[in-house]
Formats: structure tokens, C-alpha cells, sequence
């Protein structure tokens, strides 16, 4: 199946390694402008670098996904983008907070 993103942006967290860097390579690659977000900022601007040399839209934002106040700053970063967030990837937030704890929810965009 082939699904374009065109027009489209997409949020991925982790994306400085492993499923996210590989999430936010599909995104791409499927016409999205992709913001790359991860708490390794040499290495997610690296990667970013990287899929805007190869001629795709991405931008990186540093941002550590355990606290609350970098998350909402992600999130109005990428809302100011000029088209709207579309999809959005939590490869790094699985598994992250305990049951007692549930995910910030973000009600500007409707994600949790």
C-alpha cells in the first residue's frame, strides 16, 4: 500500500535512532515534512541534516519526553509550522511512565 503524506507534517519522537529515526524516514519518503524530535540533539540534528540533503523537508527539535514543559514546547514549535500537524509517533513513549502515571495529554493537537 502506498500512502502519501504530501502537504502533510508529521511529528516523530526517538527520531534520532532506531524505529523512530526509521518512522520519520517513511514519513518522508512519503512526501511529509517531518519534524524529528529526541533528547540527542547532536544526533537528531544530524539526521534531520541528513534527510534534508537528500532532498526531503525535516527539521529537528531537541526535547526530552519525560518532562512535561519541553513537550508542550515541542508541540507549539511544530503547530507553527505553516502547514498543521498531521501524524504524530510515539516510539520513544512506550513503556515510559509507570500506570500511575499516564501521558500528558496535549489538547491543542489531540494527542496523547
Amino acid at each position: 500500500m502506498n500512502l502519501s503524506f504530501e502537504n502533510k507534517v508529521a511529528l516523530v519522537t526517538g527520531a534520532a535512532a532506531g524505529m523512530g529515526l526509521a518512522t520519520a524516514r517513511a514519513f518522508a519518503q512519503a512526501g511529509a515534512a517531518v519534524v524529528l524530535a529526541d533528547f540527542k540533539e547532536e544526533a537528531v540534528r544530524a539526521e534531520a541534516q541528513k534527510l534534508t540533503a537528500a532532498g526531503y523537508k525535516a527539521m529537528a527539535i531537541r526535547c526530552d519526553v519525560s518532562d512535561d514543559a519541553q513537550v508542550a514546547a515541542m508541540v507549539d514549535r511544530t503547530v507553527q509550522l505553516p502547514s498543521s500537524v498531521d501524524s504524530t509517533s510515539r516510539s520513544t513513549m512506550q513503556g515510559l511512565w509507570p500506570t500511575s502515571r499516564p501521558p500528558t495529554v496535549l489538547p491543542k493537537i489531540g494527542i496523547a
